[in-house]
């Protein structure tokens, strides 16, 4: 729980909060065989998830490992 019981999005903490600050995330396309960056916003947080306020849709896949390897990349393909 992060606080007052609401319907939210949340994703697990990761690494990847390190190089993006929380303002972007890379998401995973249908297929899983690419991830796009993508804008986010991050509101509440506890010592196991963010709440994601914006940018994400239910259902939609993330990275949250680190990020330091993809270099600037908008686009990361995946075998």
């Amino acid at each position: 729980q992060l606080g007052q019981p609401t319907e939210s999005i949340i994703i697990p903490k990761g690494t990847f909060f390190q190089s993006t600050g929380g303002n972007w995330i890379f998401v995973l396309d249908k297929d899983g065989k690419k991830a796009y960056r993508r804008k986010i916003r991050i509101g509440r947080q506890n010592p196991q998830y963010y709440e994601v306020t914006s940018g994400l849709h239910a259902g939609e896949m993330v990275i949250t490992s680190s990020y330091d390897m993809f270099g600037d990349a908008e686009e990361i393909i995946l075998n």
